[in-house]
């Protein structure tokens, strides 16, 4: 293998490698937000107390009212079948699930509504979990696959 071939692959594969980790999801708060909203909240008051604007605009009618659709996360529990009670186990992230916000025509809210989703778009992060296996599997192989490169010359 030609030197500038190698120091091409040397560069182009981690870049390939680190690309592959990224994962889409939504930006999203959580339900200890979500369950501090009441009617009668501005559009104003409702982001900042969640923390995120909206996802999403669910509807628009021509006297002005409308909904908006927001991302949070319920929380889960992981345990071990045969200890199943109520409140044991270690606490997970779970599920996406979309709040839609209903607002009047002056920005007060007058109903809040949460439903199941299967959306995950937008913010993009690395995901420890393949970058572990990159590290362990492919960098090992491809030091191997160079050194017997070097040793055939």
């Amino acid at each position: 293998m030609k030197r500038g071939n190698k120091i091409l692959s040397i560069i182009l594969i981690p870049v390939m490698v680190l690309q592959s980790c990224i994962v889409s999801a939504p930006k999203y708060t959580h339900v200890e937000q979500v369950m501090e909203l009441k009617t009668g909240m501005t559009l104003d008051s409702v982001n900042s107390k969640l923390g995120i604007k909206p996802y999403d605009i669910d509807i628009i009618d021509s006297t002005g009212y409308r909904s908006y659709i927001y991302k949070y996360r319920t929380t889960d529990r992981k345990t071990i079948p045969f200890r199943l009670k109520e409140t044991n186990g270690k606490e997970k992230i779970g599920k996406y699930m979309d709040l839609v916000a209903y607002f009047d025509s002056t920005d007060v809210a007058y109903r809040f509504e949460s439903r199941s989703t299967d959306s995950q778009v937008t913010q993009k992060k690395f995901n420890v979990n393949t970058i572990v296996t990159i590290v362990t599997v492919i960098v090992p192989a491809l030091l191997v696959y160079l050194g017997i490169q070097k040793t055939t010359k």
